[in-house]
């Protein structure tokens, strides 16, 4: 099995760059007003299987989208990473994103920016 995450960055400052960060989102609006302070929010879409992790630290967003794994793995993922931003100096990242996916579930995921 493989898994996929695809980057995407944006400036909070410029709302077009935003608004294409946030097009596949699912339940976006609520996310643009919470990310212009510190953030994090986690959307899954059920018809493509797709997990969106939304982060913002005021003056940038990162959105992580992961594909290639079903909801019952998304889950366990999800539970893990609760565990991993609890930890002094964890920071979300596609490379934080990917290594937490591979020791729980024992897939590749490839990262694409």
């Amino acid at each position: 099995m493989h898994a996929r995450i695809v980057t995407a960055r944006a400036f909070i400052s410029d709302s077009v760059a935003v608004n294409r960060l946030l097009h596949e989102v699912p339940e976006a609006e609520p996310i643009r007003a919470g990310i212009a302070g510190p953030y994090l929010t986690l959307r899954w879409e059920q018809s493509t299987s797709r997990s969106f992790w939304i982060a913002s630290d005021g003056a940038s967003a990162l959105c992580l989208t992961v594909s290639g794994l079903e909801v019952d793995e998304m889950v366990a993922v999800w539970l893990s990473f609760d565990d991993c931003r609890r930890r002094e100096g964890f920071t979300l990242t596609a490379q934080s994103l990917r290594n937490l996916i591979e020791s729980e579930l024992g897939v590749c995921v490839a990262i694409e920016d």
